[in-house]
C-alpha cells in the first residue's frame, strides 16, 4: 500500500495549522474555507483507503467505490480532483452529486458527505442510511452526535474528529485502531 494517503493528510493537518494561525473563524464549518476543504478531502480519501465494507456492497469485481456529496457542493469538484486518478482496493472511484430525497441512490454509495441542511433533513438522511454500509461524514455542528459517523470539528484552534463508533458498527464498517487515534468517540 502506498505511503501517499498518509503524507497527503499530514500535508493537510500542516496546512490546517497554518490557517489556523492566520485567523480562520472558529465556529465556522471547515468546509467554508479553501484549507479546510482541503484537509476534509483529505481525511476523506484517507478513510476511503483504511476502511473495510462488507464484500457485498459490491455488485462485482468491476463495480466503482462510490463517493457521493449531498448538499456538499464545495467539497465535490476538490474531491473529483483528489480521487479521478485513484483507486480505492481496486476500484476505480465515483464521486456524484446526490440529493437528500435520492436516499435509495445514496444506500448504494459508499461515503456519503452530508454538507448543511436543515436539522430534520439531515436526521432523515442519517436515518434513511442507518444499517447500510455507508460511511456518513460531515462538518455540520453535532453531526455525530446526531448519528452521523464521522464528524470534522474545529474551534478554529485544533481540528477533531468525531466518532460514531455505534453507527460505524450498526453499518458493519471496520475502521483500524491508528484512525481512533485520531479521533474522539462521542457515544
Amino acid at each position: 500500500m502506498s505511503n501517499r494517503p498518509h503524507t497527503n493528510l499530514l500535508r493537510s493537518l500542516v496546512l490546517l495549522i497554518a490557517a489556523m494561525a492566520v485567523g480562520v473563524q472558529a465556529s465556522s464549518p471547515l468546509s467554508r474555507s479553501e484549507t479546510g476543504r482541503k484537509v476534509m478531502v483529505d481525511y476523506i480519501t484517507h478513510f476511503a483507503h483504511h476502511l473495510q465494507w462488507p464484500i457485498e456492497v459490491f455488485s462485482g469485481a468491476g463495480a466503482p467505490f462510490r463517493v457521493c456529496v449531498m448538499e456538499a457542493n464545495a467539497l465535490r469538484d476538490p474531491l473529483v480532483a483528489r480521487l479521478k486518478h485513484q483507486s480505492i482496493n481496486g476500484r476505480r472511484v465515483l464521486v456524484e452529486a446526490v440529493e437528500p430525497d435520492a436516499l435509495r441512490r445514496a444506500r448504494a454509495c459508499q461515503i456519503v458527505v452530508l454538507g448543511e441542511m436543515a436539522r430534520e433533513d439531515l436526521l432523515k438522511v442519517i436515518r434513511a442510511l442507518e444499517f447500510f454500509p455507508v460511511l456518513t461524514v460531515s462538518d455540520v455542528e453535532r453531526f455525530a452526535m446526531i448519528g452521523g459517523m464521522i464528524e470534522f470539528a474545529s474551534n478554529g484552534e485544533n481540528l477533531t474528529l468525531q466518532f460514531n463508533k455505534t453507527m460505524l458498527d450498526r453499518a458493519e464498517l471496520k475502521m483500524g485502531d491508528s484512525l481512533f487515534r485520531l479521533s474522539v468517540e462521542v457515544n
